[in-house]
């Protein structure tokens, strides 16, 4: 991909945000009105916790931003606006939410699962 001109670059990442879009948007109209529970709210809200917890604690853009006097304000406009911390927090045996933790918050070689 680096030895493409620009416009074949451009067709490139336009035809993949198109499929993007074709795939996405039917998934979005199915499921928009979907009831949710409590308990998977609660689950959204830790794991959107722990993806400010990488943020702050791990990215170096934002350390960097953080670091250098930005504007600590837009440095921080990208996180979520509601999130939960839970301390040595553990999903309800058999539930879904344990099910997506021990699946794909395992260490794994995902190419080499294939």
């Amino acid at each position: 991909m680096n030895q493409w001109d620009f416009d074949t670059s451009f067709a490139f990442i336009r035809a993949i945000g198109d499929a993007f879009i074709n795939a996405y948007l039917p998934i979005v109209r199915r499921r928009k009105a979907a009831a949710y529970t409590v308990q998977q709210r609660e689950f959204q809200e830790f794991r959107r916790g722990r993806y400010v917890e990488f943020n702050l604690v791990y990215d170096r853009g934002t350390l960097f931003g953080l670091q250098s006097g930005g504007r600590t304000e837009s440095i921080l406009m990208s996180l979520p606006p509601q999130v939960r911390w839970g301390y040595d927090w553990k999903a309800a045996p058999g539930s879904e939410e344990a099910r997506l933790t021990e699946y794909f918050l395992t260490d794994r070689d995902w190419l080499a699962d294939n």
